[in-house]
């Protein structure tokens, strides 16, 4: 593919070139690039669950942040090949223009795969180093990075409607570092259907105990289902994604920029400035601040719930449920109508179902619709 990138050289964009004997750049610098680090096969933390659906979120995911809501390029670390030799996501990349996705070979493993909790904490070595590739390679060139995953989604919210446009107007100079507070979605009950499987989600359509989502139906779509109401809540932190400036972020580590320009001053320098020097540095606003979910942009976490995370449904999700623990709780989601107000049910009263999400307006009236229209274009592509 001509978006591929197997070796790992250094390579410049190709509008970023500089005169012969000249440092002088002669192209623009672009406003906001993307890194991710995916593979078309992987387990998820503690290799609990198998997933290959990373070739048709990627299709989606890259479709909406170039197409619809206008980053200038995606930088794609495929680290396929660290789990399988039989499948890459070279043939969702190389849908797309030179100038818009590159994709880099990326075969390397991580250290292990363990949960967060456990003794031995999960450290996924090929995904940091993969995003400080994409720092050092890419960052000279880009005023604003981003490193998310093909389950995020940033939308522009208020008036902004691309996410160059919100940086480029609504962004002091003197800001460094946004950060997207996190939620994990539901899986929206308007788009799934009945799943079954001979064992405990049922034998047959009628027996069926749990749901997947239906496949005529958007990863976005579906998971337009956050348990809070935007904007997110203060715990929400603890998850955070970051747009950043890689001028001034030195070290980046998935969700914390952890060593920038402010670190490393010296005490000799800032008196030079004549500005205020502490040895125990921490960032603060407005060189870094949160991002207002309701003005300027938020970020849907669409994480996938498989069928078996559904079982019994039916009776978790009723409104009359009671758990028995904090983890006995409907996996589902069923949301609150965008036309619901005070005094309205708290449930649905065709089947009693609880209400327990909230849809986001922007995305289901405006920006849902033209990714639709967008990814027209791939129609009747084989990418799986």
């Amino acid at each position: 593919s001509p978006n591929d990138v197997i070796s790992t050289d250094d390579q410049v964009p190709e509008a970023s070139v500089t005169e012969k004997g000249s440092d002088k750049l002669l192209a623009k610098k672009q406003t906001l690039i993307g890194c991710v680090w995916a593979s078309a096969q992987y387990t998820t933390r503690g290799n609990a669950k198998a997933d290959n659906s990373t070739s048709a979120r990627l299709l989606e995911w890259l479709t909406y942040h170039l197409y619809v809501v206008n980053m200038d390029h995606i930088y794609v670390y495929d680290n396929s090949g660290a789990n399988t030799d039989l499948f890459s996501l070279a043939n969702v990349t190389g849908l797309f223009p030179r100038d818009k996705v590159t994709r880099i070979d990326w075969p390397f493993r991580v250290c292990n795969n363990n949960i967060p909790a456990h003794w031995n904490t999960g450290e996924r070595s090929s995904q940091y180093s993969a995003e400080a590739s994409c720092r050092l390679r890419f960052g000279p060139y880009t005023e604003f990075l981003a490193s998310f995953d093909t389950d995020e989604y940033l939308t522009p919210m208020g008036k902004w409607t691309d996410l160059r446009q919100w940086l480029t107007e609504g962004v002091k100079p003197e800001t460094n570092i946004l950060s997207f507070w996190s939620t994990k979605a539901s899986a929206n009950y308007d788009v799934m259907q009945p799943y079954w499987d001979g064992k405990e989600c049922g034998a047959n359509e009628r027996d069926a105990k749990c749901v997947n989502q239906r496949p005529d139906a958007l990863f976005l779509e579906t998971y337009n289902c956050d348990i809070n109401p935007l904007p997110k809540p203060d715990w929400a932190d603890r998850a955070k994604k970051q747009i950043y400036r890689p001028s001034y972020v030195l070290n980046h580590y998935v969700h914390y920029s952890t060593v920038n320009k402010g670190t490393v001053m010296l005490h000799s320098e800032a008196m030079k400035k004549k500005l205020h020097w502490n040895r125990w540095y921490s960032e603060s606003e407005p060189s870094e601040r949160r991002v207002d979910d309701l003005l300027e942009a938020t970020m849907a976490h669409t994480k996938s719930t498989l069928p078996q995370e559904t079982y019994q449904y039916k009776q978790k999700c009723h409104k009359d449920y009671e758990p028995k623990n904090q983890w006995d709780k409907c996996r589902v989601g069923f949301a609150q109508p965008l036309d619901w107000k005070d005094g309205d049910n708290d449930f649905r009263t065709t089947d009693n179902f609880k209400y327990n999400c909230y849809m986001n307006r922007r995305l289901v009236e405006e920006f849902i619709p033209k990714l639709r229209k967008a990814l027209e274009q791939f129609q009747n592509r084989d990418i799986l």
